[in-house]
C-alpha cells in the first residue's frame, strides 16, 4: 500500500512554540493590568480634586478628555503589543489577529469590571450642574 501524501494523524496546535505561546499569555495578563489601570484613570481624571479651584461647576468637565485620552492610549498600546506577540506565537495571520482581539477584549472587560467595582458602578465622577456654594 502506498502512503505518499498521507496526512499525519496527530493534530498540530496553532502555536509556533511553547515559549512564544507563554509570551502571548503573559502579554494578555499584563494587558489586564494595563487596561485595568486605564479604566479607573477615566474616573480619576473626572474626580473633584482635578476640577481646580474655580467655584463655577456648571460647564463641561474638563478632566474627561484627559481620561479618554489615557484610556485610548492604553488600549492602542495593548492592541499593538498583543498583535506583535500573537503574530509571533500563532502560525496563521488570521488566527493571530483573532487572538489579539480576543486578548484585548478580555483584558479590557476585566479592567472595566474591576473599575466599576472600585467606583461604585460609575465610569466618570458625577459633575454637578448647580453652582458651587461654600
Amino acid at each position: 500500500m502506498v502512503t505518499t501524501g498521507a496526512v499525519a494523524s496527530g493534530r498540530r496546535s496553532g502555536w509556533t512554540s511553547p515559549g512564544w505561546a507563554a509570551l502571548y499569555w503573559v502579554t494578555v495578563a499584563l494587558g489586564v493590568v494595563g487596561e485595568g489601570g486605564s479604566w479607573p484613570w477615566l474616573y480619576l481624571a473626572s474626580e473633584e480634586s482635578t476640577r481646580g479651584a474655580t467655584p463655577d461647576r456648571t460647564g463641561a468637565n474638563r478632566g474627561i478628555p484627559m481620561g479618554v485620552t489615557g484610556l485610548v492610549i492604553g488600549h492602542v498600546v495593548g492592541a499593538v503589543l498583543l498583535l506583535v506577540t500573537a503574530r509571533l506565537a500563532r502560525r496563521r495571520g488570521r488566527s493571530a489577529v483573532a487572538f489579539a482581539v480576543l486578548g484585548l477584549v478580555v483584558g479590557s472587560g476585566i479592567g472595566l469590571a474591576l473599575s466599576l467595582q472600585l467606583t461604585g458602578g460609575l465610569l466618570v465622577a458625577p459633575w454637578p450642574r448647580a453652582s458651587y456654594t461654600p
